[in-house]
C-alpha cells in the first residue's frame, strides 16, 4: 500500500464512520417515535429496516477500520 493509498482508504474510513453514525441516529429517531403501549406495525417496520441500514453501515466501517489497522500494523510505503 502507497502513501496515496492509504491516505483514501483513511478518508474512506471517515466517510463509512459518518455514515454509521447517521444510521444509528436514525434508529434512535425511531425508538424514540415508541409509546408505551405496542407499535404499529409501520413503525415495527421502519426499526427492522433501519436496523439492516445500521448493521450494514457498521460492518462497512469496521471493515475499513480493520484494513487501517492492519496497514498500522504492518507499515506501508510507496514499494509496497
Amino acid at each position: 500500500m502507497n502513501p496515496q493509498q492509504f491516505a483514501e482508504l483513511h478518508a474512506q474510513c471517515w466517510e463509512t464512520l459518518k455514515h454509521f453514525v447517521r444510521e444509528a441516529d436514525r434508529m434512535c429517531e425511531l425508538f424514540g417515535l415508541c409509546l408505551p403501549e405496542a407499535s404499529s406495525i409501520q413503525i415495527r417496520s421502519e426499526i427492522v429496516q433501519q436496523r439492516i441500514l445500521e448493521n450494514n453501515a457498521y460492518a462497512s466501517y469496521i471493515e475499513i477500520r480493520r484494513q487501517l489497522f492492519e496497514a498500522a500494523r504492518i507499515g506501508y510505503d510507496a514499494s509496497n
